[in-house]
């Protein structure tokens, strides 16, 4: 036998830890359907089910739209997505003001090894709690409003910000660090001169990616009273008002598409 043929016999078979990580998972499946309720004559009217809810779905209230006839501006949809809209981006800019100080506190190359473990783990705590139980939270203390939203969102986008943030300082170009070094720059004429003409544009693009995600948020935050669409939304869900609940889904679609669309375009002019 050749020595090549040799060596493929010496290979680990990996195919065999292969076909048991499949027999797992296979069998947690299996594990996860056990015991569960499935309804069969629901799954058997599902069918009818959507078909009659999108077509209430499509006739779309307009005066709730527009926030005319019975209802106020303030009550109306376009109203709210607007609501909705500034909720996400003072919250993204506020997070964002906020995070460049714990990115630099984060990054090893500005504030060495020791420090920025300490960094790293105020964003890791940070980011620990979902935003609905950190809107939870502050609801009792600044109550059912739109700054409650605005808070949400600006504190949970810094554990994000902070650490891509401090990833994107990490790995720029040392090498202006080192000239500055060389000619006797103090620590801010580093950061000024040598760290944000290199990092200004990964940041930016790392906001505007982070308000696409935070407008998403902030129609979710409604739910608890945090001001935006979600509170809306969940009450016409809950009393089937189909032709409500589909006026508020078309506001949703459009406005994150037009928010993905700009923002998209924003960061392609960036990076």
């Amino acid at each position: 036998m050749s020595r090549a043929g040799e060596m493929l016999k010496q290979k680990p078979r990996k195919w065999v830890a292969n076909l048991i990580f499949f027999a797992i998972i296979v069998a947690t499946v299996i594990f996860c359907f056990t015991g569960s309720s499935i309804n069969l004559y629901r799954l058997s009217t599902i069918g009818t089910s959507l078909r009659i809810m999108f077509t209430k779905m499509v006739n779309l209230n307009t005066d709730f739209l527009l926030g005319v006839g019975v209802y106020q501006f303030e009550e109306g949809v376009i109203y709210m997505a607007l609501e909705t809209l500034a909720i996400a981006f003072i919250g993204t800019f506020i997070g964002a003001i906020l995070a460049i100080p714990f990115g630099f506190l984060a990054s090893s190359t500005i504030s060495g090894k020791v420090v920025s473990k300490i960094g790293v783990t105020i964003l890791v705590i940070i980011r620990v709690f979902p935003e609905i139980v950190l809107a939870l939270v502050l609801v009792k203390g600044f109550g059912m409003n739109a700054l409650t939203g605005v808070l949400t969102i600006g504190l949970h986008s810094i554990g994000m910000l902070g650490k891509l943030f401090s990833e994107a300082i990490d790995n720029m170009d040392k090498s202006p660090i080192e000239a500055l070094d060389a000619v006797g720059a103090n620590r801010w004429q580093k950061i000024r001169f040598g760290i944000l003409p290199q990092v200004a544009a990964d940041i930016s693009s790392i906001t505007l990616y982070r308000f696409d995600i935070n407008v998403r948020s902030a129609t979710i935050l409604g739910i608890v009273g945090a001001g935006g669409l979600g509170a809306s939304l969940i009450i016409a869900s809950y009393n089937w008002d189909w032709d409500t609940l589909g006026t508020i889904l078309v506001a949703i679609i459009v406005m994150v598409m037009l928010v993905d669309a700009v923002s998209s375009y924003l960061r392609g002019k960036l990076v």
